[in-house]
């Protein structure tokens, strides 16, 4: 029997500690996108207020730049001290990279629309619910995928860096449908990591900052889940 059977084997003996350990990941996540979603709609009245989000935003346009380079650089922290870091610690620094994932959103409304950007949530919300569920009840070793998902990843973000010089692909919805599908494996495949931090570390703080971690993980899946999604949908309303 394969290392990952025997692990689903004491899935089943042990299931009601795994599934703890699971709600406490989907807990943190959903604190995380709360706190974007608030963050964001905040930021969002603010612009059409006239507020002091605006007023920042007209005097000073690079701030945008800014807060780009600080959720980089809270996420680098954050996968290079998940083992260092207390479990505080590692929860700080992901409710503030949501906070500063919530105010670079709060221009999304402007620029799709109110309703476009329910859409996609909804949708990226259904479609990400669907992949934890494959990811979490699958016997399927899911990390013989690893490379072929890293690979796509780095292709993703390669043709979406030469996409910001080549307008013909900026404005091609072929990314979009890409990105979508990368990340829908990804969050199936984050999902089933979670068991192997679980079944990998025993009870302490590596246990609870690999769990924030997972939550960031897949917070990320569903932050990006939820960019492709609109970024599809805003095309096709553009070419109507």
């Amino acid at each position: 029997m394969s290392e990952y059977n025997s692990q689903s084997q004491v899935y089943y003996e042990s299931g009601e500690s795994l599934r703890t350990y699971i709600t406490k990941v989907f807990t943190t996540m959903t604190i995380g996108l709360l706190i974007t979603t608030l963050v964001a709609f905040d930021g969002y009245l603010s612009l059409m207020r006239g507020g002091i989000f605006l007023q920042v935003l007209s005097s000073a346009p690079w701030i945008v730049y800014v807060l780009l380079f600080a959720e980089l650089g809270v996420a680098i922290a954050m996968s290079m001290g998940i083992t260092k870091f207390s479990p505080m610690t590692c929860r700080i620094l992901f409710f503030v990279y949501s906070a500063l994932t919530g105010l670079t959103f709060s221009t999304l409304p402007l620029a799709y629309g109110v309703t476009t950007v329910f859409t996609a949530f909804l949708f990226a919300a259904v479609l990400f619910a669907c992949c934890a569920v494959i990811g979490h009840t699958t016997n399927v070793d899911l990390t013989q995928f690893r490379g072929l998902l890293m690979g796509a990843l780095l292709a993703l973000v390669l043709v979406s860096v030469i996409s910001l010089f080549v307008p013909v692909l900026r404005e091609s919805m072929w990314i979009g449908y890409l990105g979508l599908a990368v990340f829908l494996g990804l969050t199936a495949f984050d999902m089933q990591k979670i068991k192997q931090f679980y079944y990998g570390t025993g009870e302490g703080t590596i246990r609870e900052s690999l769990a924030v971690y997972a939550a960031f993980q897949l917070y990320l899946d569903f932050i990006n889940m939820f960019l492709y999604i609109l970024r599809i949908l805003g095309s096709r309303s553009s070419r109507k």
